[in-house]
């Protein structure tokens, strides 16, 4: 239209598609603040938990299994059951046909569903996550891949932090050789957390990250490194999909060796890597919630 109304005698491809570069950028700011106002006046309308649930639910892989297409082969398909309480969780929403006692006798809800350590379903959601990533770190080429990797025993070290974990029987989650350097054994250490705890839902997301990574590091990280002289990364999720920064470092590294093996877009990979994880942690948020019944 600009070249039409200046009526050119003659076109320059360059002169065009630079116009046309700009033109997209403004079209795609414009967007971004469209969205970003609609978002403004949705906090401004919303109650308290509602807002929490906007700032967990904006958060990256917080909605890949929302966005993801239903497909058996890559256990994607959620039952109508599911997928509802799945989006009243999400939102904040009061979930129907809850139970008022929990089996240990307290109030239920489902951030005490959460919480219970009653019948081990936070155990079994810690361990699902753990069996995901480990499976992908398989199929990533990478070797001597072990789970639940037993310390070596202590002889008189000595630790900084007095949260160290000096057990003689302690261990890691997950355990492999060659993930930063060349033969170098790296362990990692899973932590999940929900968002929407008391302690927690006055955080920000960067704090909550931060805060759950320091005690994992306190716990694990100078015995790994000085004892085991290994590499070590904690691996923070939160109940709705989140992770923490050495988390998407650490998914970042898998999706980019994933994609190289395969000939796959990393972007494509990293996606479907979070998916899997976003589907993980979902799922036994459910069993948390439900079995309970």
């Amino acid at each position: 239209m600009t070249l039409v109304g200046r009526q050119d005698g003659a076109l320059c491809p360059g002169e065009l598609a630079d116009e046309v570069k700009v033109i997209r950028k403004e079209l795609e700011a414009e967007r971004v603040q469209r969205h970003l106002d609609k978002l403004k006046a949705l906090r401004g309308e919303a109650s308290a938990t509602m807002r929490v649930c906007l700032k967990i639910s904006k958060e990256k892989g917080a909605s890949s299994w929302v966005t993801a297409a239903p497909s058996h082969d890559h256990d994607t398909v959620l039952s109508k059951s599911d997928f509802i309480d799945a989006v009243y969780i999400r939102y904040g929403w009061t979930l129907p046909n809850l139970p008022d006692v929990c089996p240990c006798g307290a109030t239920f809800d489902v951030q005490h569903a959460l919480d219970c350590m009653r019948g081990g379903y936070r155990t079994i959601q810690h361990n699902e996550v753990r069996d995901v990533l480990a499976s992908v770190i398989k199929e990533a080429g990478f070797k001597a891949v072990e789970t639940e990797p037993q310390l070596q025993p202590l002889s008189g070290e000595s630790f900084d932090f007095k949260s160290a974990n000096k057990e003689e029987d302690a261990r890691s989650d997950i355990k492999c050789n060659g993930f930063w350097r060349p033969m170098r054994t790296a362990y990692f250490d899973i932590k999940v957390v929900s968002p929407l705890a008391r302690s927690y839902v006055n955080m920000s997301s960067a704090a909550l990250y931060t805060m759950a990574e320091k005690s994992k590091e306190r716990e694990y990280g100078e015995r790994i490194r000085n004892v085991e002289h290994a590499d070590f990364n904690p691996l923070v999720f939160t109940t709705a999909g989140g992770m923490g920064p050495q988390c998407h470092l650490v998914v970042k590294r898998l999706a980019t060796t994933i994609s190289d093996r395969r000939d796959l877009p990393n972007s494509v990979v990293a996606g479907w890597l979070r998916c899997r994880l976003s589907f993980a942690l979902l799922r036994t948020t459910l069993l948390c919630v439900r079995a309970k019944v």
